[in-house]
């Protein structure tokens, strides 16, 4: 894992002679970069022929105020006439096109059209995010996805969320449900049901409404949809978090205790009750 790491953060050696407004074109370099600093990275789709990208260029990108703000991130310009492939990808066909990805090129901000200073402005503080908490699990995707570690990243992305707010809360929480996705297709309709299929659903379920406030659902979602006698070993401390959160947050103090009780028996009860007190 260190290995990874550190053979990321050679390319930082390479940007830290360079200002900070200058971008980057190779977006697999880019990510790269983006694991070793645990910065996100920001997209600018363009192309020569755009008379709003070169306004945006001259009005937006080269002011002292969002070159400052660039500095916590991967600043990446990407041609659509050069670098179709990637274009196509994000369906860049309208420009300019501002995004913002994880390290894994996940989008968690996009927006088209030309942006004035305060508008960048605006998001450019809104996502200005250390990703370190993802920094393993990255490296370790980027070379090799497992359904493991895609589960890590999505339930990570659900926890992050628990400390942030607004729009950004759920871009987050949306993330997190993109990796719960991505283990399906890292694995067979058997391995995923015996495996996998029920921490997704307790965490893209369950846990999703309790962070979102919605306590109540979150307790019919556990009746519904799980028979505790079935929760495996593993997952038996993220289903009693969930009950015990959620009847504590609805100040029901007679459930919370029976829950508290069931919670108590994990050696790791500790890390999920401090977690409790943030949602």
């Amino acid at each position: 894992m260190k290995k990874i790491i550190l053979t990321f953060v050679l390319l930082i050696s390479i940007s830290q002679h360079a200002k900070a407004t200058t971008w980057m074109t190779s977006f697999e370099d880019a990510k790269k970069l983006s694991i070793a600093t645990n910065k996100l990275i920001l997209i600018d789709f363009w192309a020569t022929w755009c008379y709003p990208c070169q306004k945006m260029e001259a009005d937006t990108w080269r002011t002292p105020e969002v070159e400052s703000l660039l500095s916590a991130y991967i600043p990446l310009k990407i041609d659509i006439d050069v670098f179709r492939k990637i274009s196509n990808k994000y369906s860049a066909n309208r420009i300019p096109y501002v995004l913002i990805v994880d390290a894994y090129g996940e989008v968690v901000f996009n927006e088209t059209g030309y942006k004035t200073k305060e508008q960048m402005l605006k998001v450019l503080k809104k996502y200005t995010i250390n990703t370190k908490v993802f920094q393993n699990d990255f490296a370790s995707f980027y070379k090799k996805q497992t359904p493991e570690i895609a589960l890590s990243l999505g339930e990570k992305y659900l926890d992050a969320s628990i400390y942030l707010k607004g729009k950004i809360k759920y871009d987050f929480l949306k993330l997190g449900g993109i990796y719960f996705k991505k283990i399906k297709k890292l694995t067979s309709k058997k391995e995923y049901k015996q495996k996998y299929s029920q921490k997704v659903n307790l965490l893209a379920g369950a846990y999703k409404l309790l962070i979102k406030g919605k306590n109540e659902k979150a307790l019919k979602y556990l009746d519904k949809n799980f028979k505790e006698v079935e929760i495996l070993p593993e997952n038996k401390v993220l289903f009693d978090f969930i009950g015990f959160a959620a009847y504590n947050k609805l100040k029901d103090k007679e459930n919370a205790k029976i829950w508290y009780e069931k919670l108590k028996t994990d050696k790791n009860y500790k890390t999920y009750l401090s977690k409790s007190r943030k949602i």
